[in-house]
């Protein structure tokens, strides 16, 4: 059932949850208050008779009317004296500017396959013949260039041939956009950083080591417009062909890449029939009377699919008459030209310009600042990046609806919601258009501001809508997240500070892609004068949530910025804060201790039971990690099932997931195997719907160990085996290094004593960079197990030398060896 929610002003207000918030902040209101708020706010710029008003917030209930003026005082008090426009003897008009933000069914978001390629296209007209020959060629040879000119519809086949294709790559299907190469960045640093091959700080890969991290995996890679660098290009693919055995690569250019290994297939425009095919698809049927003149028009565009996508824009406003007779005239395809300059400077800055011109100034205006969205945007988005003193909201919600219409703005008709985005044809048009215009730089502010503006609602709540809805709202808005925070660093840093906090419940399923953001900005904010010009609030919020990325991955570095935050919240007197703060250092010792206990005690004591499911699970779940370390089974299971009971009545998915998981870890270390390995089974069967991988790596991790420890070595290889499916290869090392003693037992069972030895060095020496000096119980169960078994196997003048050489290898080759369990 679709739901809205309101802005005006700062404040945005969620009727059915409840909730106002005021630029982040949750305001309190009386029941009666928040009634009057909302009949108000529906019925904005109307006069409401003081009777509707009375009858809605006191239904049933007889009052003095002076009631009524005492909460309209409150809410003036609170929106200011003009917010509410009293009309003597009428009633009152609410007076600020709503804007209202319809959302489509809040069901819970799935995750997208292995990949990048999007989910859905519009249906592919014509060019079967030729995607069943480019897939034919795929499957003969390892790099496929489609060739063409502009507008042919090179990138359409591509996503078409990828998305049919990607199921057959083990690592799935991973799109590489050349048009948003960053200044001087290589083609082998673009692809590293789409792919995630990125170090600590940041920094890509060099063509031979980022052939190195692909040669193992089972990929399809696709390099679209590739022309302006071609020769930079035609390297790497070489690289890849000769060096790579189960990588495969589709390229898109204005010109043959001339590399070795690579086969062009040329697309021509699209035949007559196809091309009517397609402006009858994307304009309606215009019957057999108008066959003539729809002919003459997509011979006039030369049967190029782009430019007949465009005119077909323009039908409704010119009628076929009308566009015949104006296409001679403004819509003059250019030559070529250099056919390695960017696609952008080419023949389709025509078609683009031709359509630009027929828009108002106000939609000129909207177009062009729409660019700085590198995916799909909400109207609400839109309207806080847009909105300015010169254009309300309101009315850069119309100038993207008409754009809508005009068909440059294209719609993603989702069942969580709808939402808008600029085609990339399109987007680097207008990003032209902004530069010209001088509006770069102000454009991104504004995106960032906007963007971080909405994720201080978006944080708050969090901690108490249902995941579900909550995920569905505030998901998509990823792309624009990441964006933002590149640019934030590079040119605002307090910017960057404020939405990398304010948007942890976002990426917390996704801290991998999250922590090269952390530790850049960390690295800047440590210094104090720098972190001093920075207001106190969003400091502390900033370094909780770099707590939250960096923990279980790297207790260390969770602990030290936890602690910061513990000491900012403090000074602030935000007691919800420095609980959260505190919880998360106590929880990041993983293993209990008096540093540990004294921290929980003193979180604990700031503890509210009135606070949400999100908030109190973090607490529960800290008490039984320190019970759990100690020994203390019951104690553990208690506080388990409680915070499991507690995200069940709150709706809080990830938290139940977490429980569960948490449940089944316990029954291990209980030494009851058989109830372990049925509740870590029931997980991967059913992993839940929180969408993280950090979770779903645990609930793998757990159950290798769980069934070793069972005798069940066939059913823990099988686990293992599957491993780089559910998880892919790019995220193991990240993911599974904690589980490097449970595969090493694997392979000592399986008679491979030397490589379990190493593997050996390899988890000592990981447990001791994240700062975790110490294993939590099963982990510890696992390492003891293994030195038995190599000190049956081995003499320790060989385990020892064989572990020396485990901690001298890379992460990267150990997991290779580790999943060699075949």
């Amino acid at each position: 059932m679709p739901t809205t929610h309101y802005r005006f002003g700062e404040f945005k207000l969620l009727p059915i949850e409840r909730l106002l918030f005021r630029r982040g902040s949750e305001v309190a209101l009386t029941a009666r208050a928040f009634a009057l708020l909302v009949a108000f706010v529906e019925r904005a710029g109307q006069l409401v008779a003081k009777d509707d008003l009375l009858k809605r917030v006191w239904a049933g209930v007889v009052v003095e009317e002076n009631n009524l003026a005492v909460q309209v005082g409150t809410l003036r008090k609170l929106l200011g004296s003009e917010a509410i426009t009293t009309i003597p003897g009428f009633g009152y008009r609410f007076a600020l500017p709503v804007l209202d933000v319809a959302d489509g069914s809040t069901a819970e978001l799935t995750l997208a396959g292995r990949g990048n390629l999007p989910q859905r296209l519009p249906a592919l007209i014509g060019r079967e013949v030729e995607l069943a020959e480019a897939a034919t060629l795929l499957s003969n040879h390892p790099a496929v260039t489609l060739c063409g000119g502009p507008g042919v519809g090179k990138t359409r086949l591509a996503q078409a041939l990828a998305l049919r294709l990607r199921e057959d790559f083990a690592d799935g299907a991973w799109w590489v956009d050349l048009t948003l190469l960053r200044d001087l960045e290589p083609v082998s640093a673009a692809v590293a950083r789409v792919l995630g091959l990125q170090d600590a700080h940041g920094e890509s890969e060099s063509l031979a080591m980022l052939v190195s991290r692909l040669a193992p995996l089972s990929l399809l890679l696709v390099l679209d417009n590739a022309e302006h660098c071609a020769a930079d290009v035609a390297e790497l693919v070489a690289a890849l062909v000769r060096d790579t055995k189960r990588v495969s690569l589709l390229v898109t250019s204005q010109v043959p890449l001339h590399a070795q290994g690579e086969r062009v297939h040329r697309l021509e425009p699209l035949p007559l029939a196809d091309a009517l095919r397609l402006l009858a698809a994307r304009s309606g049927d215009m019957g057999h009377e108008k066959a003539d003149k729809a002919a003459e028009i997509c011979e006039a565009l030369d049967c190029n699919p782009l430019a007949i996508e465009l005119a077909a824009a323009r039908l409704d406003a010119l009628g076929v008459d009308g566009l015949a007779a104006r296409l001679h005239q403004r819509l003059t395809l250019l030559a070529p030209g250099d056919a390695r300059r960017a696609s952008r400077q080419n023949a389709l800055t025509s078609a683009l310009s031709w359509s630009h011109e027929l828009l108002a100034e106000r939609e000129r205006r909207v177009l062009r600042r729409l660019a700085v969205f590198p995916g799909s945007f909400s109207l609400e988005g839109a309207a806080l990046v847009l909105a300015d003193a010169e254009l309300p909201a309101a009315d850069a919600v119309a100038a993207v609806l008409t754009l809508v219409e005009r068909s440059l703005v294209s719609v993603d008709r989702g069942e969580q919601q709808r939402r808008f985005r600029l085609l990339e044809t399109m987007r680097l048009f207008a990003l032209d258009k902004l530069a010209e215009a001088g509006e770069t730089a102000l454009a991104q502010a504004r995106h960032g501001a906007g963007l971080g503006w909405l994720l201080d609602d978006a944080y708050e709540e969090s901690w108490r809508l249902p995941h579900s809805a909550w995920n569905a709202r505030y998901e998509p808005e990823l792309p624009g997240l990441w964006a933002a925070l590149a640019w934030g660093q590079a040119h605002d840093l307090a910017s960057a500070a404020a939405l990398f906090g304010a948007s942890a419940p976002l990426w917390m399923p996704r801290a991998p892609q999250a922590r090269p953001h952390a530790l850049a900005l960390a690295a800047r904010l440590s210094d104090e004068a720098t972190a001093a010009a920075i207001p106190a609030p969003v400091i502390a919020r900033f370094w909780w949530a770099c707590a939250r990325c960096h923990s279980v991955i790297h207790p260390g570095l969770a602990r030290e910025a936890a602690g910061r935050a513990s000491q900012l919240y403090r000074a602030l007197g935000d007691q919800r804060g420095e609980y959260l703060a505190l919880v998360e250092l106590a929880f990041n010792w993983r293993v209990d201790g008096p540093e540990a206990r004294a921290t929980l005690a003193a979180a604990r004591r700031l503890e509210s039971p009135g606070w949400p499911a999100a908030v109190l699970e973090r607490g529960m779940t800290t008490e039984a990690v320190l019970h759990l370390t100690s020994g203390r089974h019951e104690e553990a299971r208690r506080c388990y099932r409680e915070a499991l009971e507690i995200c069940e009545r709150g709706g809080f998915v990830a938290g139940v997931v977490r429980a569960r998981l948490n449940l089944a870890d316990q029954a291990r270390a209980a030494g009851e195997l058989a109830l372990a390995v049925q509740l870590g089974e029931a997980l991967l069967a059913n992993p839940g719907d929180a969408g993280d991988l950090v979770c779903l790596a645990t609930v793998i991790g757990n159950l290798i160990g769980a069934l070793i420890a069972h005798g069940r070595l066939d059913r823990a290889r099988e686990v293992a085996l599957d491993c780089p499916r559910r998880l892919g290869w790019l995220n193991l090392e990240d993911q599974l290094w904690v589980s490097l003693d449970a595969l090493a037992l694997l392979h000592l069972h399986a008679g491979r004593a030397a490589m379990a030895a190493r593997l050996a060095g390899v988890a000592d020496r990981e447990f001791e960079a994240h700062g975790q000096t110490q294993r939590q119980p099963n982990e510890a169960a696992d390492r003891a197990k293994l030195a038995a078994g190599l000190a049956a196997h081995l003499s320790s003048r060989d385990v020892d030398r064989l572990e020396q050489e485990g901690r001298r290898m890379s992460l990267p080759d150990a997991m290779r060896a580790a999943f060699e369990l075949a």
